[in-house]
């Protein structure tokens, strides 16, 4: 497809010219599937990050003041790469609030110290054992490195970063749960309520 004049384009896009939108996608759609998949989106993804670039596009060109003020392709770039990073920070907005949700239920008497570190050590030995792949996924979780860069540090794609996490994760609290001195601690806790609830019955 030749290159066609910038301004002719424009008037295409106002006009809903079918050959105007075939050139945009043939044009740019490849750049933008390129800078959505190298921060850790995928071929979905992209499809509709370009999709609502051109929709931001269109209402864009039909504003009465519009001028376009660099290269049209330029412009595509970066509505698109809003678009991709507002979703970004939409999915990092939830993916805090579900590990906030997958956190475990502090012990009522966590506040002492001595509680502190003994549950600290408990974590960090139960860590220790999990596998590499497990420890260098958690880690960057707990760094809050967005998935999409972990899963580029690590040389894995982004579905399998966050289908790994979940895992690990689960395996992780197994491992704590089954700890020995967990096991005395909620042993500990369980015969202390009783003996509380005893003395009120």
């Amino acid at each position: 497809m030749n290159n066609l004049n910038e301004d002719i384009l424009i008037r295409g896009i106002r006009n809903r010219d079918d050959t105007a939108f075939k050139y945009l996608q043939v044009k740019f759609q490849d750049g933008i599937r390129l800078m959505v998949m190298e921060s850790g989106g995928s071929k979905e993804d992209a499809r509709d990050i370009f999709h609502e670039g051109i929709i931001a596009l269109i209402r864009l060109v039909e504003r009465d003041d519009f001028k376009l003020t660099c290269r049209l392709g330029t412009l595509v770039y970066a509505l698109c790469n809003k678009k991709w990073k507002q979703q970004l920070e939409k999915k990092t907005a939830a993916r805090n609030y579900h590990l906030r949700r997958e956190e475990p239920e502090p012990p009522p008497d966590f506040t002492e110290d001595t509680d502190e570190e003994l549950y600290r050590n408990i974590f960090w030995e139960s860590f220790r054992t999990l596998d590499e792949s497990c420890k260098k996924i958690l880690e960057g979780y707990l760094k809050e490195i967005p998935p999409g860069e972990i899963a580029r540090m690590l040389g894995y794609s982004y579905n399998y970063v966050r289908k790994r996490k979940s895992l690990c994760h689960s395996y992780l609290m197994g491992l704590i749960e089954n700890h020995p001195d967990f096991i005395k601690i909620k042993e500990t806790e369980a015969i202390l309520a009783e003996g509380t609830s005893n003395l009120f019955s």
